[in-house]
């Protein structure tokens, strides 16, 4: 009789740790339920990202409208939840950030009552970022930050950020960085001097021709050797710093420091009419100007696709018209849309 009490007080136990365990076991499966639905409304939501590239709170003149219709939907989307495939886009925390500077001309400049940046690369960026369903921001700095004489800067090999607007694609920055597809048509390069010709310069013969050109651009004497087959000396190539309307360059040909300059056709020339034409030769670059990252970015992922969407769209259509519209950007020094934009 006492074996069978104590075996009956032994099963009332254990029925009661079961049941203990199994309530816990639903409690546990009941918190991650709830755990769960609240990460994924949390993930979903619908509220818009504001893109503020250039210092608005709808991300510029066109980055908040989202009324925009991208490819052939014939239809209005809303660009920053719509994937290229037609599936839904998370909201992204992450902020991506792209130099600017100020060129002072149609692509790129700072509004003088905003003091923000505003020009084509600013509506460009607006734009895929939009598509591609990203938070941008831009981060003004000077444009040697990005690249200079030949090498890669801080502002990429430090991660101040995560690309470069504007930079061609040159045979030296593609050794050590990586590039979009191209933003804008390439640029011509042009062999320039003083009115006149004083000194007789022939593009068909360099030979003793001091040349000079501006210091860590692309139009340097490798471009010079591409585009004419003469390969230049050292001493005949004179490096000289950017400023505002070309100043140094004509200077030192005023000056009889050299017979000619070497330029980006897309640059702003003198207006004086001190400069005389040589030639403008074919372009010496891989691709217009672009985007420029590190090798290791992710960036060239989600921007080239976007970028193509943009290209194919009435949105793209209306910020190529405004290079050439003075009530938006065309007022400012630099080449036309139809020079510019890369499906005209």
């Amino acid at each position: 009789m006492g074996q069978g009490k104590y075996a009956k007080e032994d099963e009332g136990s254990s029925v009661f740790v079961l049941l203990c365990i199994l309530v816990l076991i639903v409690g546990i499966v009941a918190a991650a339920g709830m755990v769960m639905a609240v990460l994924n409304y949390n993930r979903g939501g619908d509220a818009p990202i504001n893109i503020n590239v250039d210092g608005s709170d709808s991300g510029g003149s066109r980055g908040g409208n989202a009324d925009h219709s991208y490819g052939d939907s014939g239809g209005s989307v809303t660009p920053w939840r719509q994937g290229q495939s037609g599936d839904y886009l998370h909201y992204d925390e992450t902020i991506w950030t792209f130099q600017n500077g100020d060129n002072d001309n149609r692509v790129i400049y700072i509004d003088r009552k905003t003091r923000q940046h505003r020009g084509h690369f600013i509506d460009v960026i607006n734009e895929v970022c939009q598509i591609a369903g990203k938070n941008c921001e831009i981060v003004h700095s000077n444009w040697r930050d990005c690249w200079f004489d030949g090498f890669p800067q801080q502002a990429l090999l430090g991660r101040w950020v995560d690309g470069c607007m504007g930079f061609s694609i040159s045979a030296d920055r593609v050794r050590s960085l990586k590039f979009s597809t191209s933003t804008v048509k390439a640029t011509r390069p042009v062999l320039l001097t003083r009115r006149g010709n004083p000194s007789g310069v022939n593009a068909d013969n360099l030979n003793g021709i001091k040349i000079g050109i501006l210091a860590g651009w692309w139009a340097d004497a490798y471009c010079i050797f591409r585009v004419t087959g003469y390969d230049i000396r050292d001493n005949q190539v004179f490096a000289y710093n950017q400023d505002d309307n070309l100043n140094t360059l004509v200077a030192g040909l005023d000056g009889g420091e050299v017979d000619a300059i070497f330029i980006s056709g897309g640059l702003p020339r003198a207006t004086d009419g001190s400069l005389e034409l040589v030639r403008e030769f074919e372009p010496c670059l891989l691709g217009g100007d672009s985007m420029m990252m590190r090798k290791d970015s992710l960036l060239k992922n989600w921007w080239d696709p976007a970028f193509n969407k943009l290209v194919n769209s009435r949105a793209y259509r209306e910020i190529c018209n405004d290079i050439d519209d003075p009530a938006a950007h065309g007022s400012k020094p630099g080449n036309s849309a139809a020079d510019t934009c890369v499906n005209l």
